[in-house]
Order: C-alpha cells, then sequence, then structure tokens
C-alpha cells in the first residue's frame, strides 16, 4: 500500500513539474543575471548596481529572483539577498548606511529583490525593509559563526 502509494506521489510530483514547465516556459532557463557566486566586494556589488541600471536587464535580474522555490516571504528575502552578496560584503553594508558602511536602502538591488518579492508574496514594504534590515545586522554574526566551525573542523 505504501509503495503505491509513493508512487502516485512521484507521479503526481513529475505531472505538476511538466505542467509548471509548459505554463511558465522559461523558468528553468539559466540565470543570466544573477551572479553565479555571491559578490564577494564592495568594487562588485557597485559593478553589479551600474550593470541593473538598464531596464531589460533589470526586468530579468527580478524575473530570475522571482524563480526561487521559498514559500515564506522572510526566507525568499534572506535566500535573495544570500545569492546576491556574501556574508563579507553584507558586514560592510547596512539599511541606512554609516560613515563606514555603505547605505543599502536606495540601491538598485534592493529595489529589484523588493520588486520580485512584492510580486511573489503581495506583502507590505515594512516586511521587506525588516527582513532585510536584520539580514544586515547580524551579518557579522554569521561571519563569527563560520569561522567557529571552520577552527572547530580543523
Amino acid at each position: 500500500m505504501l509503495g503505491r502509494l509513493t508512487s502516485e506521489v512521484v507521479s503526481l510530483t513529475t505531472e505538476v513539474a511538466s505542467i509548471k514547465a509548459k505554463v511558465c516556459g522559461e523558468a528553468f532557463k539559466p540565470k543570466e543575471v544573477v551572479p553565479m557566486e555571491p559578490l564577494k566586494t564592495l568594487e562588485e556589488l557597485t559593478s553589479f548596481e551600474e550593470r541593473i541600471k538598464d531596464e531589460k536587464v533589470f526586468k530579468s535580474f527580478v524575473i530570475e529572483l522571482q524563480s526561487s522555490g521559498e514559500k515564506t516571504f522572510d526566507k525568499f528575502i534572506r535566500s535573495s539577498w544570500r545569492l546576491m552578496i556574501s556574508d563579507d560584503v553584507a558586514r560592510q553594508c547596512s539599511w541606512r548606511g554609516t560613515e563606514a558602511k555603505k547605505c543599502v536602502r536606495g540601491m538598485k538591488i534592493t529595489l529589484g529583490i523588493r520588486t520580485a518579492f512584492k510580486q511573489k508574496f503581495a506583502l507590505e514594504d515594512a516586511d521587506f525593509d525588516r527582513t532585510t534590515q536584520k539580514y544586515f545586522q547580524y551579518a557579522q554574526d554569521r561571519l563569527s559563526r563560520s569561522a567557529k566551525k571552520m577552527k572547530s573542523s580543523s
């Protein structure tokens, strides 16, 4: 009985995936705008900012972000930022900016992630702002944790 149910679930999953591919069409095309690896320096971030100032590139960027499989808005926002920038770059940025940190609030990359978020979840800007602020606020903690893991595994 369990084997039969499992095979039915696998069959349904495959069928849904094929329907989704037909309906969404280009949902499975390779990413062209989103970098293959997170941006590792502020210079790379600035360069990427310049690249997405072009409206066609920006629209492609938003579409690529929307293809994320995240089901909850906060995971979507965090995974989008994680996909785009390394924790080291995030540590050098903040929501409002300071003398020592770059302001991300007005950046085009932020607008792209916000646009994808709003199209995917239709929630308020405050939800996006709060999650993004926390992402940058805890960047140093994530770096410290990963450094501790590296030391303990050595």
